[in-house]
């Protein structure tokens, strides 16, 4: 991908689809970005988010809109403001609206428990376990809370856009950054099931090729439950701590099997959840 005229260009060759938002549209400060910013829709699909932000009762807006699959919506050139970041602070800039471009990744984000001990939507909406991961906020760190999954699909489609960003305009690591980050008292997205250290290190050029491996490494500092099957429901086997060295045995869609690395050799086999495994 690349950026041409303020619009983000496919690896085909053509833009991508770009619905206008009448939300903002006064000209960025310098008419560049400096800051990029991650964000989840709390919504279930692409076309609902392009609808609301499509609507000027909104009151909101974002440059980016990218669904599960990794469909990419551009709704602003990239040169002009969008309302996606609110009451907001980074580096000693205040109300990052005006120097920054906005992606927002198609994701339910925080989830509820349902009555049946399955997990919800805000909307009520059932979410599957096998879409759920279970950790903490970084902003407030205690008790485990449900949040969905992301696709790898649109992660990889994120990382993608976001090197054409970084590319164009010459963002730097350190202003990559979360609306929890920015606005960390207001807001938690994209939340902790989007592994932000991975993402910086995809967009400035660490080679892919690398995340492809099948030895990996436990990546949390309360350690990672190896399951008997492939979700929450199943029994916890045993905590591998953090850095500990597992094979990758087989993929059940965000759920992997895999084996603890004793030694040099295969030992205890499980289910745990990628999110938390990076590569060796």
């Amino acid at each position: 991908m690349r950026v041409k005229n303020h619009k983000l260009v496919g690896a085909d060759g053509r833009n991508v689809p770009f619905l206008q938002t009448p939300n903002g549209g006064d000209p960025l400060t310098g008419d560049k970005p400096r800051f990029l910013v991650i964000h989840y829709t709390a919504g279930g699909s692409l076309s609902g988010a392009v609808e609301w932000f499509r609507n000027p009762d909104a009151k909101a807006s974002a440059h980016l809109n990218i669904g599960q699959d990794g469909a990419i919506v551009q709704m602003q050139t990239f040169d002009k403001i969008c309302w996606h970041a609110g009451k907001s602070r980074w580096r000693n800039v205040k109300g990052l609206n005006s120097h920054s471009v906005g992606i927002e990744v198609v994701n339910w984000g925080l989830l509820k428990k349902s009555g049946s001990g399955g997990w919800l939507s805000h909307t009520n909406k059932p979410v599957p376990n096998d879409r759920v991961i279970m950790a903490p906020h970084k902003n407030s760190p205690g008790a485990d809370q449900g949040w969905e999954a992301f696709e790898h699909e649109q992660y990889m489609a994120t990382v993608a856009a976001a090197q054409a960003l970084v590319a164009e305009y010459g963002i730097l690591p350190g202003d990559l950054v979360g609306h929890d980050d920015i606005s960390p008292l207001r807001k938690v997205d994209p939340g902790p099931a989007w592994d932000m250290e991975k993402f910086r290190a995809l967009v400035f050029g660490r080679d892919q090729d690398e995340w492809d491996d099948l030895l990996y490494k436990v990546n949390s500092n309360t350690g990672l439950n190896m399951r008997a099957g492939p979700g929450t429901e199943h029994e916890i086997i045993k905590n591998l701590a953090d850095g500990t060295v597992v094979h990758v045995i087989e993929n059940v869609g965000n759920w992997w099997l895999v084996a603890e690395v004793v030694d040099g050799d295969d030992d205890v086999t499980g289910y745990v959840h990628r999110h938390w495994l990076q590569p060796k």
